[in-house]
């Protein structure tokens, strides 16, 4: 008996550890079939949706392990883990990270825009507008938190944002913001990121985590005031925002050519032109089950994974790009 207690417990420690490591395992409980889905933060909400009928119609357990985009992508071609399924805040993600090694093709899926998110206690909460926001982020008193470029694309596209807004606006945000309080900078017309070294273990006016949502809770307790983060954020966590013009939001394709001004060159020497708000997600070369990320990717491009994308507030979208396996079809 004493063996078999301990043999439990055992196995219970290196289960803590492992899950703790961020490794997946198969559900026990039925010896079923299970996916590994790496995806960015800003799609907990809509993929758990998305798994809880996926697991119910083919009785595959899904596993969703999210980080900032950069961080997700990463994953793979860094560390080499093998995932199912990579879905990603940004499909350059995908373009500049994993094509060709890792993967040929994407599909962009679902469309977003840039808010500034407060709770009711953020300094200001009662004044701001979307006619004095500049004003108000540009106080000395007030506290912004967005996530690292390095990281994350809503990092990259808020720098972009305030850098737009800097240049549309004859508006000094940009140097208020960015460039008084972090290390980031402009030069030659491209914004550059240092290495999260000099970006995470900010205390001052700017705030900086690895992924945007992250921030959510610094908002809450005060910590911050305002985050800079995805409309679909703020409605799914039930936030008060401030939606910004079209010119900037990063939302609408038509302001493609605006947009396109701001370059980010993140730490690691990679630079990301500025472009609409557009996931991707792709199946890598090596998934380990690939028939059924195959099921997944057709559940989200499908009716039933559209309604749920739009309904977190991410309008859907389909646009392919490569050579998109027969066995995914919209």
């Amino acid at each position: 008996m004493e063996k078999k207690i301990l043999g439990t417990i055992a196995v219970i420690a290196i289960l803590a550890v492992a899950l703790a490591a961020g490794y997946v395992f198969v559900s026990m409980e039925n010896g079923g079939e299970s996916i590994t889905v790496l995806a960015a933060g800003s799609l907990a909400v809509p993929f758990s949706k998305i798994a809880q009928v996926y697991e119910k119609e083919y009785g595959i357990k899904v596993n969703i392990e999210t980080a900032g985009s950069i961080q997700t992508v990463k994953k793979v071609s860094e560390l080499h883990r093998k995932a199912d399924i990579v879905a990603v805040a940004d499909y350059n993600a995908i373009q500049s990270y994993l094509v060709p090694n890792y993967t040929s093709w994407y599909i962009k899926f679902a469309k977003n825009a840039l808010v500034v998110v407060y709770t009711p206690h953020s300094k200001y909460a009662s004044e701001i507008n979307g006619t004095n926001w500049m004003s108000i982020l540009s106080r000395k008193d007030v506290r912004i938190g967005f996530s690292s470029p390095n990281d994350d694309p809503c990092g990259y596209r808020s720098v972009m944002m305030f850098y737009l807004a800097s240049k549309l606006y004859n508006s000094t945000i940009f140097r208020d913001v960015v460039e008084n309080n972090t290390g980031i900078r402009v030069n030659n017309g491209i914004i550059t990121v240092p290495d999260d070294s000099q970006l995470l273990n900010l205390t001052g006016k700017v705030f900086i985590k690895q992924k945007s949502v992250a921030l959510l809770g610094d908002l809450e307790s005060g910590d911050i005031d305002y985050a800079i983060e995805y409309m679909s954020v703020a409605k799914q966590h039930g936030l008060k925002y401030i939606t910004l013009p079209d010119d900037i939001n990063l939302s609408n394709s038509s302001k493609s050519n605006i947009y396109k001004e701001a370059v980010v060159q993140l730490a690691d020497g990679k630079k990301i032109q500025g472009g609409p708000i557009n996931y991707g997600i792709t199946v890598p070369n090596n998934a380990p089950h690939r028939d059924a990320a195959y099921k997944f990717v057709n559940l989200l491009i499908g009716k039933k994974g559209r309604e749920i994308m739009d309904e977190c507030g991410q309008p859907p979208m389909y646009e392919p790009v490569g050579k998109v396996p027969e066995e995914i079809k919209p």
